[in-house]
């Protein structure tokens, strides 16, 4: 198991840091799904005690990034195709209630920011910075989120994209450049259609920006397949 050349932690809130760090080793990849998270190993490495791993890992598992078992213990958890196609029909039912609230709060100040994220996601995607254009898009939706001014559904929302980071990440820098070319520009018409104050256009072109997310997740990433009784695996 490798959790990536990390310095010590040396936070104010120690469970925070620890779970910041394992979060974005399961998105980088650095912690496969089926890796076994063993607490005195992670704790040792990252220089802090059992405790705040151990409330890390519980907090991953209410995320839905990390599973526990009786026989394995906390393992990163690897989901069914079935649970992306859920996850991904809730985000279309939350995410139209966002770009409701956005509308509703427009004004020209979130334009210019929004333009600005894809401008440097364009940019990223020209020098082949795939990593970076993932970052920007994660930026582009969190000032949607943050525009509905919602405290709530930004709880939800994030939670639910948190959920399928890793694969998002995975499948937007697998994109070869004429896809990624689409899906940049994808960004500048949402905001086109929200600037429009267009409801049906913004629900529209919400649903098929997620959809299309999902299906780059099935195309590209690796998931577990279902099991033949219907159940998900809890762990062996």
């Amino acid at each position: 198991m490798s959790i990536g050349d990390f310095p010590p932690v040396r936070a104010r809130t120690l469970r925070d840091e620890v779970a910041n760090r394992l979060r974005e080793a399961i998105r980088s990849g650095s912690l496969p799904a089926g890796t076994r998270l063993v607490e005195q190993e992670m704790a040792e490495r990252l220089g802090v005690s059992r405790v705040p791993v151990r409330e890390a890992i519980q907090a991953l598992v209410e995320e839905g990034l990390v599973r526990k078992s009786p026989h394995r213990g906390a393992y990163v958890y690897l989901p069914t195709r079935d649970e992306i196609d859920e996850i991904s029909s809730l985000r279309v039912v939350l995410e139209r209630f966002v770009v409701e609230r956005v509308i509703q709060n427009w004004n020209e100040s979130h334009e210019s920011a929004l333009r600005a994220i894809v401008a440097r996601m364009r940019t990223a995607m020209q020098k082949g910075d795939y990593q970076h254009v993932y970052e920007q898009d994660y930026a582009f939706h969190l000032m949607l989120w943050e525009i509905a001014n919602h405290a709530i559904l930004l709880e939800i929302v994030s939670s639910l994209r948190s959920r399928i980071s890793r694969f998002l990440y995975e499948a937007t820098t697998a994109l070869p450049k004429e896809p990624a070319n689409t899906h940049v520009d994808s960004h500048d018409d949402l905001i086109d259609i929200l600037k429009s104050g267009d409801i049906e256009a913004a629900h529209a072109e919400i649903a098929r920006h997620i959809l299309a997310a999902k299906e780059r997740i099935l195309t590209y990433c690796m998931l577990e397949p279902p099991r033949a009784d219907g159940q998900v695996d809890a762990g062996k």
